[in-house]
């Protein structure tokens, strides 16, 4: 996929920055106009809401006067009255004028019914309590009127209370001409969010969906290609990123040709190898039955090893090659290690007798059991064996036993070698190891390697 470039021009309509930007721009250039715009519609609205254009609004209880005016005949009307009557009339009053407190007092001084029951009020009243109250509501807050219940001191009756907040009694809450400026001011800034959160929103949106695709992956073990939006910071990074998914399938593609080339190369070669390396085996064979001389028989004799390595070399290609492709054919099945390594030891114990090598087996007798291929580890085995023949020959030694490893029980061939560092090793060790390696892995099985001037170490144990 192209990607394609952009102008500076192109670049920076397209910017993201450049869109919020404009829309912050667009805000502080409309403040100016928004501003009286809100003040005249909020008066028009306001204007359409009065009656004939004057204005109703009118005080909720009357004036302070009314109110006084009101109390007075109240109180003067229960002369005479019952405590019964009065709590009756208070509770009328109360349902007439419910933003009001009102409260009387007998003329014992006890305080009486309460609407509502007011705390702060003492329960028996005396005569500095009460000149303290009346001190107290003039010109404060709430608006207070006491009034004497029948009228004067003489009936005895004791006083009553009305209590009202001032703010009832001004025209400080009457409706402004601007009152709907709020609401204007209100509703242009959700505006301005509105566009903010769906600016982001739609941003987030496309994040999630770049991410869903790059953890996403196809059946091709590669993250799946996204959908491309418009041609903007996310766009070209979108633009990026499926560019690179299409740069890595193609680079797949080739990998897996080159594979499968390899692989081919390897199998054919292999088998047409076989052919000629059988008929020189052959000849040979043949050439030692001849009479020669000392020079021709060791000359012989070193052929007759290099035809061996090399029909070694060709059987680990081909063993190579069939691990790598997933065509190695194995049974795993739980299987007795220990007897499987003293078998394969028996059959290599001449080997290692005719190359003066020192033999130290050392084995518990009760089984070890592992989920492994039989066929394929005595495959490991003979690869680990006779890389110390070849390559640990000078050491004489070749050790074989079980030891405590990562908590788990392993399986360790030691020999005294030069240690797989060396030119020797480099020969030819490289491919067996890695065959062993492969085996192992395919069976659950791990391999650590230990190297040093007094020889190596290989530990073969369970992955878990």
């Amino acid at each position: 996929m192209k990607i394609i470039n952009q102008s500076p021009f192109q670049r920076l309509r397209n910017s993201l920055l450049s869109r919020y930007v404009l829309i912050i721009a667009t805000a502080l250039v409309f403040i100016p106009v928004l501003i009286p715009v809100s003040f005249a519609a909020s008066w028009a609205v306001n204007r359409m809401l009065i009656t004939d254009g004057q204005e109703s609004y009118q005080l909720p209880y009357g004036s302070a006067y009314d109110l006084e005016q009101m109390w007075h005949k109240q109180a003067k009307a229960l002369d005479g009255a019952p405590p019964e009557k009065i709590n009756a009339k208070l509770t009328a009053l109360k349902e007439q004028y419910p933003d009001a407190a009102l409260f009387w007092v007998d003329g014992e001084g006890f305080t009486q019914l309460q609407l509502p029951v007011q705390p702060a009020h003492p329960e028996k009243w005396s005569a500095e309590h009460t000149i303290a109250f009346m001190k107290a509501g003039i010109n404060s807050d709430p608006y207070t009127v006491v009034a004497l219940i029948g009228g004067s001191e003489k009936t005895g009756q004791g006083f009553m209370v009305f209590e009202l907040p001032r703010s009832y009694l001004s025209f400080q809450n009457r409706p402004s001409d601007t009152r709907f400026y709020g609401l204007f001011m209100a509703l242009i800034f959700g505006i301005f969010i509105l566009l903010s959160y769906l600016f982001f929103r739609d941003i987030r949106k496309r994040l999630l969906r770049l991410e869903s695709s790059m953890t996403r992956v196809g059946d091709n073990g590669l993250p799946s290609l996204t959908d491309e939006g418009r041609p903007d910071e996310i766009g070209r990074l979108e633009q990026a990123f499926n560019h690179m998914v299409n740069q890595l399938e193609e680079g797949r593609r080739r990998e897996w040709e080159e594979e499968e080339l390899r692989k081919n190369l390897i199998a054919n070669l292999s088998h047409d190898l076989r052919t000629p390396l059988t008929v020189l085996g052959s000849h040979l064979y043949s050439i030692a039955k001849e009479p020669l001389s000392s020079q021709g028989q060791q000359s012989l004799s070193l052929m007759q090893t290099k035809l061996d390595d090399l029909d070694h070399l060709i059987d680990h290609l081909l063993s190579y090659n069939l691990l790598t492709s997933g065509r190695y054919a194995m049974s795993i099945q739980l299987q007795d290690v220990h007897r499987i390594v003293r078998e394969s030891a028996a059959a290599w114990y001449p080997v290692w007798e005719k190359a003066g090598m020192t033999i130290d087996i050392d084995l518990p007798e009760e089984p070890l059991k592992w989920a492994i291929d039989r066929q394929g580890f005595r495959r490991v085995l003979d690869n680990l064996f006779q890389n110390v023949v070849r390559h640990a020959g000078s050491g004489k030694y070749v050790g074989i036993h079980t030891t405590g490893w990562r908590g788990r029980t392993a399986l360790v061939i030691t020999d005294h070698g030069p240690g797989l560092d060396t030119a020797s090793n480099a020969k030819g060790a490289g491919l067996g190891l890695a065959i062993v390696d492969l085996l192992l892995r395919e069976m659950g099985l791990l391999l650590d390697a230990e190297s040093s001037s007094a020889g190596a170490r290989f530990i073969i144990y369970p992955a878990s």
